[in-house]
């Protein structure tokens, strides 16, 4: 048998405090009984009974441990890349504090649970950039998330093929051993104007790539803020931007992924989370690990059901 915790002061004392106690108890009980010209031989039993409680007790807040059982541990790896559109319309604010603001906050999150996979970051708008190849560093990662602002890119716009295209490649060709499993997020309202090449679809299926659209918005959308005010078009009138949903179920639906919604009201990144830990990943770490399991309420239940049975069990210790 094994121990949790140490024997250390705590269960000295708690051994001392009962020795004292019971002491103190045993000799006024036979001082009385010397008294009443009796005998209180019969106290001995309530002494066993209690002294076999006090010990089980003590054995229960040491922690024992038996039965050591070995179990087999896998890890598995995946390579994920977010996308994460970075045009205007990500400033609105149907979603609060802002589209963009809640899906850095809601990054951070699946960067936090997915610790075991290589992340990467690619930012798009009209064109796509590389903005964190893949790493294990969640430090870093959430560093360069809070940099994202929709002011870093050169142009406006939103592409979401390219950001595709750039993310497919970069999983492709990425120089891994291992063959690991490869995972595309993609965080966007869907105001995209381009379809893209049905060769795009084709190997993102061909390859097994696991794609999850989150959309971020509402259908009935908001004004853009820009300088203070709100965007205008070239013909003065306040630009509104809506969630493209048709889009982003379409696109979701042609590469045989998974799509999900992300506004005030509704928020699916729980579920994506879930969906993608669930996602199956190719082995990377086996080993067997030595499993010692905390037994300690055997011996406090059975201290439990002493305590009880001295409760009910009247013990007459003097005849009068």
């Amino acid at each position: 048998m094994n121990w949790n915790y140490p024997f250390d002061t705590t269960e000295f004392f708690f051994i001392f405090f009962f020795i004292l106690v019971y002491t103190g108890y045993i000799i006024r009980t036979i001082r009385v009984a010397r008294q009443l010209k009796t005998t209180a031989r019969t106290i001995i039993i309530k002494l066993f009974l209690r002294a076999i409680t006090f010990v089980l007790l003590i054995i229960s807040l040491l922690g024992p441990s038996f039965g050591e059982a070995d179990r087999d541990v896998a890890t598995k790896g995946k390579d994920i890349f977010l996308l994460v559109d970075l045009s205007k319309s990500m400033d609105a604010a149907d979603v609060n504090p802002s589209r963009l603001e809640k899906v850095k906050f809601e990054m951070n999150r699946f960067v936090e649970n997915e610790r075991a996979n290589r992340i990467g970051i690619i930012v798009f708008s009209n064109e796509a950039f590389l903005h964190v190849p893949l790493t294990y560093d969640g430090e870093a990662l959430g560093l360069f998330i809070q940099s994202l602002q929709t002011d870093m890119l050169p142009t406006s716009g939103t592409n979401i093929c390219s950001a595709a295209e750039l993310g497919f490649t970069k999983l492709i060709n990425t120089i891994d051993p291992t063959g690991r499993s490869k995972i595309m997020v993609l965080f966007t309202d869907g105001e995209s104007q381009a379809d893209c090449r049905r060769s795009l679809y084709n190997n993102v299926r061909r390859f097994g790539i696991g794609f999850y659209v989150m959309a971020v918005g509402t259908k009935n959308g908001i004004s853009i803020p820009s300088n203070g005010k709100p965007l205008m078009d070239e013909n003065d009138k306040i630009v509104i931007s809506k969630l493209d949903e048709n889009y982003l179920q379409t696109l979701a639906n042609n590469t045989m992924g998974k799509y999900y919604e992300l506004n005030n009201s509704k928020n699916e990144v729980g579920q994506m989370i879930t969906d993608v830990s669930n996602a199956d990943g190719t082995l990377v770490d086996s080993r067997t690990v030595t499993v010692v399991s905390n037994k300690y309420y055997y011996f406090l239940g059975a201290a439990l059901i002493l305590i009880l049975l001295d409760v009910l069990i009247t013990i007459g210790t003097f005849r009068l």
